[in-house]
């Protein structure tokens, strides 16, 4: 029925995908956050890169930008990282809310601008940009973090919603 030397070749074949498919499905860290952050709320605490959690910060103003995207009923999960004189805001909205996507941009962006009018903001919904976020935050949240790559971490960030828009 088969040849000898193609019956090794389909052998050799199962092989291949079965380890791609083992290889593909590791993950790098233990993601244990990452993987359900797309489903369930995750309320991480704002941080700077700079200063580290909001008590260093000017009088928590890291936690008044969360506080007043969070009080946004179309809102449920916020996430704050603040660089200088930069802060990313990146949110999740509520399922049957999202038809209302860029209304809800434009609003929050506004009220933030109207309230902390120093400071640029980058505020995105978008999930990547949300999940990157995520993942610095863990990253400042490890003892003696780099600062430097904590910035260039950042400005990643920034450059993802830059190619968005």
């Amino acid at each position: 029925m088969f040849r000898r030397g193609s019956y090794l070749y389909v052998i050799w074949m199962v092989f291949a995908v079965v380890v791609c498919l083992l290889t593909a499905c590791s993950s790098k860290g233990d993601g244990k956050t990452e993987n359900l952050a797309l489903i369930k709320r995750t309320n991480p605490e704002p941080m700077d890169i700079i200063n580290g959690m909001d008590e260093k910060d000017e009088k928590g103003l890291i936690s008044k930008v969360k506080e007043t995207v969070a009080n946004e009923d179309t809102i449920y999960d916020v996430i704050v990282v603040k660089n200088g004189k930069k802060i990313i805001v990146a949110y999740k909205v509520k399922h049957l809310k999202r038809f209302h996507m860029k209304k809800i941009e434009k609003n929050v962006t506004g009220k933030l601008e109207e309230k902390f009018p120093k400071y640029d903001f980058i505020v995105s919904s978008d999930y990547k940009i949300f999940l990157e976020s995520l993942r610095l935050n863990e990253f400042l949240k490890e003892k003696e973090v780099p600062e430097k790559k904590a910035i260039k971490k950042f400005k990643e960030i920034e450059e993802l919603q830059k190619e968005l828009i």
